[in-house]
């Protein structure tokens, strides 16, 4: 494996686990453990990592300011499973919100033998759907937020006020049975939680990753939630709270563990 896709393998490592040790990357990408700390170095210089004994953490600003054109690289086999899962709720002639998540992006992917309209504020989906004659697309405009290329804002939030649709797909930072549904973005957030309210069912889309922890804006809670799809089993404390709260669990079981897809592309 070159250098450079090792660092960006890194990167997505980090992405999704937040730290790292050099011996666990050493035998993931299979070089030495100098290798891998002239590779953290590297990636510490850019601004990228804070270096730790015997390791990296992700640096706070990455953490916070993660970019559409990262979140894409990781996940990718669970996104795949996700939208499948959710393909399987649309109908014919079904009105549907997608949010600006590259899981939302990866549900377009399905949507091409059906014929539904698409009431969207990601430019993503927007370059997606463009040209597909079986979709009716509603695009929502607005301010246009670079790092999740999408359309934030009071120009947003009034036009999304205006429209009701059958099922709103919308994901999240995080999951939290204390706090609800959680996003970094709090412009991003409000979007969610104006769409949330004007759907007659709310799908979750929300990988393992972001159970369990709080992130700055709160986006709605779970009376505002039909149906969680998720990519790993949760836990029986989990099944027993969604059922509390007359909530679908929809599994998906990826096939293939992370580290493969990370090590394999």
């Amino acid at each position: 494996m070159l250098a450079a896709v090792r660092k960006e393998k890194i990167k997505e490592y980090l992405l999704e686990y937040k730290n790292a040790s050099v011996t666990d990357l050493s035998k993931l990408f299979s070089v030495s453990e100098e290798t891998i700390r002239r590779d953290l170095k590297a990636l510490e210089d850019s601004g990228y990592v804070i270096r730790t004994h015997g390791g990296a953490v992700l640096s706070q600003r990455v953490s916070k300011t993660v970019d559409n054109s990262a979140l894409e690289k990781i996940f990718v086999k669970s996104k795949e499973l996700i939208a499948n899962q959710c393909r399987t709720f649309i109908h014919d002639g079904d009105c549907i919100y997608l949010d600006a998540s590259t899981t939302a992006a990866t549900i377009c992917n399905t949507l091409q033998d059906i014929h539904v309209t698409v009431l969207t504020n990601s430019l993503r989906i927007i370059n997606k759907l463009s040209r597909a004659e079986n979709i009716k697309l509603i695009c929502v405009g607005g301010n246009l937020l670079n790092t999740r290329e999408c359309f934030v804002g009071r120009t947003t939030n009034d036009v999304l006020n205006r429209y009701f649709v059958d099922i709103a797909f919308i994901s999240c930072r995080s999951v939290s049975m204390e706090n609800g549904i959680t996003d970094s973005d709090d412009d991003d957030a409000e979007t969610k939680q104006i769409i949330s309210s004007h759907a007659n069912r709310v799908c979750l889309i929300a990988d393992h990753s972001k159970f369990g922890k709080t992130s700055f804006a709160h986006v709605c809670d779970f009376t505002r939630v039909n149906d969680i799809v998720t990519d790993m089993p949760l836990s029986e404390e989990w099944l027993r709270f969604a059922q509390e709260n007359n909530i679908s669990i929809w599994d998906t079981r990826p096939v293939f563990p992370q580290l493969e897809e990370l090590t394999h592309g």
